[in-house]
């Protein structure tokens, strides 16, 4: 119990560290951005935006690991560390979590600004760098994919969170 105490404890120490090691993007140059990346997914580039941003899940799990001495094996604690992350990147509004049906929930999503309105869901960058950070902290492999999104017009995104089968 101590244990977990302790790492509660640590995660607005950890939210004020992740706000300093955040690099600043004016966010009216990332939702441009991300509009101009969205026209070109027709050609396939969504899937390496996501490849991209599953690797910038990675390295920030190693930072956490390296810089932070953050590690658990608990996915109950990793994604209260995510949501620390995503709520302190600015780059959300809200998150929450189900362990039970394996769910992530997000409000106010910047891609979901730039882009408002799309028949398929527009936050799998988002999805790649939760697989990328789940995978990385927890040394197991996790693949996460965006099931529906407020720009389909749902009140949430939902993601979903599957436990890939050791090879």
């Amino acid at each position: 119990m101590g244990e977990n105490m302790e790492f509660r404890d640590n995660l607005r120490i950890l939210a004020e560290a992740i706000e300093r090691e955040s690099v600043l993007i004016h966010r009216s140059a990332l939702i441009d951005g991300y509009k101009e990346l969205f026209k070109l997914n027709a050609i396939g580039v969504g899937k390496f935006v996501k490849k991209a941003a599953e690797l910038g899940g990675k390295k920030g799990a190693i930072t956490l690991k390296e810089r932070y001495e953050v590690a658990t094996d608990k996915l109950s604690e990793a994604l209260d560390l995510l949501t620390i992350i995503a709520e302190s990147s600015r780059l959300i509004t809200f998150m929450e979590t189900s362990l039970d049906k394996m769910e992530i929930y997000i409000e106010g999503s910047i891609l979901v600004e730039a882009i408002p309105e799309s028949k398929k869901p527009v936050c799998e960058p988002m999805a790649g760098f939760f697989s990328g950070f789940l995978t990385e902290l927890l040394q197991t492999k996790y693949n996460v994919t965006e099931i529906s999104c407020q720009a389909q017009g749902h009140e949430k995104c939902i993601f979903r969170i599957k436990k890939e089968a050791p090879k």
